[in-house]
């Protein structure tokens, strides 16, 4: 799951953060959405999975980088986010 953590943090890294002459806002915002939505339909355990694997590999990032992962599960309303609680 930390594999496919990595890959959606980095896409989201990239449709957030890319500059508009590279990649209009709008067009990055919808598949921000689409993919959010996309995720929020997985059943809670694989939510709780992701959203713990964001917090695993974290710190492989630095600075403010490492804090944009660490909070992505809040940011795509995932469940398993921190304060959260988790299934029995």
């Amino acid at each position: 799951m930390d594999q496919m953590a990595r890959a959606i943090a980095n896409l989201v890294m990239f449709l957030e953060f890319s500059p508009q002459d590279i990649l209009d806002e709008d067009a990055a915002m919808q598949a921000l959405e689409q993919l959010a939505g996309d995720l929020n339909a997985l059943d809670e355990s694989s939510q709780h999975a992701l959203s713990a694997s964001f917090r695993s590999i974290a710190s492989n990032y630095e600075g403010e980088d490492r804090t944009f992962v660490e909070q992505l599960p809040e940011a795509l309303g995932l469940h398993g986010t921190v304060g959260e609680d988790q299934p029995e």
